[in-house]
């Protein structure tokens, strides 16, 4: 698909006239870095009254594999990613000890498609060309999206800075709230800031609000955790959703996960074309 420059330059200069987007709720902003805020949001999060909700470590698992839908109601934003249908199934394989991200499509024009990011560097793999170093951003930033938001419900308490927020209410619904960046507490154009909601009755986090600095500053969205389903002793959510604010009848994007596995090894560049083939 060919990409409008001149609708793109639009998007650009809207952006720069923005304000940057701050997540800190007054309770933050005015305390700042506090410690027994930080000792109350370790707490809130490490101990949910349901224990299987406790956040796991990704990372002792070296490896983890999800096969997963990608449902796309947002053609503005699937125009800037690598996606191409709007039911989009995939197998997406994260090597925590690598760094690295591999995502296969499973249906679709793009299917036997390998997309990965290993760092910052982005690939591509096909039976015609094999492994191929692209540098390509929509591919990049896909991939980092899609391993944030399936990470970040047991990834939050891992956020060098993590401040209790105080209690809020959303579409009804009490939560205890969490606020998690890095570097320092207050706003920057180079660090994204994060807002976990946590429901009061299991210690689920059900909302997390969130910024997108690398796209732009000014941006906020919302993700939605539910679904949560028993998988290796612990309850993790197996539906996702992107939405642009909490009340909007309709979501950007949503995964929908189907299986998630503890893969044996890797497929190699070579079995990866045969499987294609």
């Amino acid at each position: 698909m060919q990409k409008n420059p001149i609708f793109f330059l639009s998007i650009i200069v809207f952006a720069f006239s923005c304000k940057l987007a701050d997540l800190r709720p007054v309770i933050i902003a005015t305390a700042g870095k506090n410690p027994d805020l930080q000792k109350k949001a370790v707490l809130l999060i490490n101990n949910p009254s349901d224990i299987k909700l406790v956040p796991e470590d990704w990372t002792k698992y070296k490896q983890i594999q999800f096969t997963l839908k990608d449902v796309w109601h947002s053609k503005l934003v699937k125009f800037f990613t690598p996606i191409k249908e709007n039911e989009q199934r995939m197998k997406v394989h994260i090597d925590f000890e690598k760094d690295t991200i591999e995502v296969e499509m499973l249906n679709g024009q793009n299917k036997g498609i390998v997309y990965g990011l290993v760092k910052k560097d982005a690939y591509q793999i096909a039976p015609d060309t094999g492994k191929v170093f692209t540098g390509d951003d929509e591919v990049r930033i896909y991939l980092e999206s899609l391993r944030l938001y399936l990470l970040l419900a047991w990834k939050i308490r891992d956020y060098e800075i993590l401040l209790y927020s105080g209690e809020a209410e959303r579409l009804g619904k009490n939560y205890e709230t969490v606020y998690a960046t890095t570097v320092q507490a207050e706003a920057t154009p180079d660090t994204d800031q994060y807002l976990a909601y946590y429901e009061r009755e299991t210690g689920a986090v059900e909302w997390v609000e969130f910024t997108y600095r690398e796209l732009f500053s000014w941006y906020r969205g919302v993700i939605k955790f539910g679904y949560y389903e028993d998988w290796n002793g612990k309850l993790y959510p197996r539906r996702i959703t992107i939405l642009d604010k909490f009340a909007d009848v309709d979501f950007v994007h949503e995964i929908r996960i189907e299986r998630i596995e503890l893969p044996k090894k890797p497929l190699t560049e070579e079995q990866i074309i045969q499987e294609q083939n």
